[in-house]
């Protein structure tokens, strides 16, 4: 049992009544007088130069009431192609009008003439000599040409001594010639140890390629927008979104506006889990529509353009190396990936060092490398990078311990990092809850006394994830009847402003139901940080936390003065200031307080917090699933999913239970059917009818068992909840699968026809 009254409690969410009764206002509820709607037109080719765009008859058409294209930005900062498009549905211009149907026949009337170009829709083929160049001539040198080289340039400072041996390097420099990649937007490099030297002390070293595709966010509000800018010049933006004031940001950067001139009010989300960040497509194009026709507009995109130009998580190729000792100990790992970052840099090769895991491995090397390919860009996903690289680091050690002959949760316990240890990043670990959390997940899910009947198997994996955090505001309030209201900007995409009431209710000794929280607009609220990244119940957690106690010093102070006696005398509790010394007692409820405040110097309560960063600590996410796989038709049934996750502290134990059901979920969908196909044409699987996401009837009952390990800075000793739950369920479920039926599936998702190709490739069946 929690020690807290509020704090660790399952209590319900604060917006909960408003959601199931339909008065939660959503992006597409928003409808100013007079608004317009917004249509933008896409590229109807994957990869082409565009020759002209005539935008004269879709002005004629009635109805019709602003066309804009790249040539109405005043800051000539790209929103709309204009030279050349990089993937089928980039947009080329956008159109308002009096009604839908005009908008979309008044697309049909912008004429669009191309010259089309060869296009690449896969990272392996973009790299080569062969692909089209997307954005000019980009190459850089793969892992053994940039060792080559780096060596050349050390030897290149006594040339005359070491010519002989330069010499030598250069040729052996050719050797390498098809490590020139092309099409490369970033690259990244990590090294530690002697990875040469690591590999010759192995007894088992495993090799093998992973490949991840892209997949969408799939939440069930598409993107939309709404924008009106008056007279004055001012814009206001209704946005569904996860962080207002970087859309508002994003908008003053793009179009040249001061920050003064633009304010951005949060609507309710519909689902994000990182798809929302940013100026997304929408916003821009409302902003410009609704300046030149002078009325509001709506800008909303259809699930087709969501999948076209939604902002998905990046597919991967990853080639990895490990080795081993026939004891259990892990020496090396190398690895190679090749990230989709689609038309623009990006994508999220930092991430790809989590192959390392929470493991000690003392000589690692990583090189990661961002390819353009003819695709939309790629944003952040739950965990961004993370469920990617694990999948390849954990499905590796399943092979390593098959072929020591250990157990893989032990193996996995054998080598995992633990208090002062070093870390990737460097400096040292932390307190950490990884061997416990592992520990708890196999003895919920029955690991060690686990039977499995024939085309059956068990698979582990874990994942890890540190939340970050960022600048936050919030105010207090207290008022006459003695409620307390809160103030602040923050999305709440979570139940995070449920968590932010706990916290403020237990501090303020306040019942929960009696404390109410409202979220402003940017022209109002303090300034706050994005909701994502696992942040929002660190940052505002400890920002609600920090406000509460500035309005816990005025009350003692206020209720000092009232009752005739010193601050260290006074307890404040149950709602109401003490006289821990008086006898009979003595004392005075918040809503006195409140009122006589109001008469005072001092003024109301009110309480400011103000946050912006302290150092969290990693928190481990670690499952367990038994699957039935039918030989004959390929398909896996999960029998049993059970999910530990260190929270450092549960806040409100059913919103955890809540974000660990959902991770393990979407982890599992990514694992066994979703992906976004992409043909040579760019076409992409466009809705939910060829992209197929799980039902309720796909999985078991999710157990979730919470471990906590407090973090040393988090509000009452939380982290983040929201990300690391989605971190290990690929590698679960495809250790699973490799259980039931012996062979190793590399590629995902692991559809029923992979399974059965197999099956057939290893002389299974007919």
């Amino acid at each position: 049992m929690s020690e807290y009254s509020v704090v660790g409690q399952k209590l319900p969410r604060v917006d909960a009544v408003e959601k199931v009764t339909g008065a939660a206002q959503y992006g597409a509820d928003v409808h100013p007088a007079g608004m317009l709607y917004g249509k933008i037109v896409r590229s109807k080719h994957p990869h082409a130069n565009i020759l002209s765009i005539d935008t004269s008859e879709a002005e004629k058409l009635p109805g019709v009431r602003a066309i804009i294209t790249q040539d109405d930005v005043p800051s000539g900062r790209r929103v709309f192609a204009t030279n050349k498009v990089l993937y089928l549905g980039e947009p080329l211009a956008a159109i308002a009008a009096t009604d839908p149907d005009i908008a979309e026949e008044a697309a049909e009337l912008i004429k669009i003439e191309y010259e089309i170009l060869p296009s690449v829709q896969d990272v392996t083929e973009s790299i080569k000599p062969s692909a089209p160049r997307l954005h000019g001539d980009e190459t850089k040198d793969g892992p053994n040409r940039r060792s080559i080289k780096a060596k050349i340039k050390e030897l290149s400072g006594d040339q005359e001594n070491n010519s002989a041996e330069i010499r030598k390097l250069e040729a052996e420099l050719e050797k390498y010639a098809d490590e020139i990649y092309y099409n490369i937007s970033a690259e990244t490099h990590t090294e530690a140890g002697d990875i040469e030297k690591g590999f010759e002390e192995c007894d088992v070293v495993v090799e093998d390629t992973y490949v991840i595709p892209r997949v969408h966010q799939t939440y069930m509000e598409p993107h939309v927008s709404v924008a009106s800018a008056d007279s004055s010049g001012k814009i206001t933006v209704w946005a569904s979104t996860q962080g207002p004031f970087a859309i508002r940001s994003g908008i003053a950067g793009t179009l040249g506006i001061p920050l003064t001139q633009i304010n951005v009010i949060g609507t309710t989300m519909g689902g994000g889990f990182g798809g929302r960040f940013g100026v997304i497509i929408t916003h821009v194009p409302a902003v410009l529509l609704s300046q030149k026709s002078g009325r509001p507009v709506r800008v909303q995109m259809t699930r087709e353009e969501e999948f076209l130009d939604g902002r998905p998580a990046p597919g991967c190729v990853i080639k990895l190396k490990t080795g081993a000792t026939k004891e259990g100990h892990i020496l090396a790992r190398q690895a190679l990936a090749f990230w989709d970052s689609g038309s623009v840099s990006g994508a999220s090769i930092g991430s790809t060092i989590r192959v390392r895991g929470v493991y000690k491995i003392p000589n690692i090397k990583v090189d990661a490398y961002g390819v353009h390919t003819n695709k939309s860009g790629t944003a952040a996903y739950r965990a961004p990078g993370a469920p990617q690289a694990i999948f390849a680091g954990e499905s590796q050690l399943d092979e390593i311990a098959e072929r020591i002959g250990m157990d893989p949760v032990k193996f996995r316990l054998m080598n995992m990092r633990e208090e002062g240890d070093s870390v990737p990043a460097g400096g040292t670990e932390p307190k950490v809850g990884y061997k416990e959390t592992l520990e708890a997940v196999a003895d919920a899910a029955g690991w060690w006394e686990r039977e499995a009947d024939e085309n059956q198997g068990w698979g582990v994996a874990v994942g890890d994830w540190t939340n970050g955090c960022g600048p936050g505001g919030v105010y207090v309030s207290v008022h006459e009847d003695g409620s307390v209201r809160i103030f602040h900007g923050s999305m709440d995409i979570t139940g995070t402003d449920t968590a932010i009431t706990q916290i403020i209710a237990e501090i303020l000794t306040v019942p929960y139901q009696n404390v109410t929280i409202r979220r402003g607009d940017t022209d109002s609220a303090p300034y706050s940080t994005g909701s994502g990244g696992s942040v929002v119940t660190f940052t505002m957690g400890n920002t609600a936390k920090l406000a509460a106690e500035d309005a816990h010093r005025r009350i003692l102070e206020l209720a000092a003065e009232r009752l005739n006696t010193d601050k260290d005398n006074l307890e404040l509790k149950d709602g109401g200031v003490h006289v821990v010394t008086a006898d009979p007692p003595k004392s005075i409820s918040l809503g006195e307080l409140a009122a006589y405040s109001l008469s005072t110097t001092g003024g109301p309560i009110v309480g400011k917090g103000s946050f912006a960063r302290q150092p969290s600590t990693p928190a481990l996410a670690a499952q367990i699933a038994k699957v039935e796989v039918d030989p004959d038709t390929g398909r896996t049934r999960v029998l049993k999913l059970v999910a530990s996750q260190d929270v450092g502290f549960a806040i409100n134990p059913m919103a955890v239970e809540g974000q660990i059901e959902g991770g393990v979920v979407q982890g599992y969908a990514w694992a066994m059917m979703e992906e976004m196909q992409y043909n040579e044409n760019g076409n992409v699987n466009p809705g939910f009818v060829d992209y197929r996401v799980p039902t309720s009837a796909d999985l078991p009952t999710v157990e979730s068992v919470i471990v906590e390990v407090p973090a040393p800075n988090g509000p009452y000793g939380a982290k983040g909840v929201g990300e690391p739950p989605i971190t290990p369920t690929l590698a679960t479920m495809a250790n699973a699968v490799k259980d039931a039926i012996g062979i190793r599936v590399s590629e995902l998702p692991i559809k029923p026809e992979k399974v059965v190709e197999a099956l057939k490739n290893n002389g299974h069946g007919a």
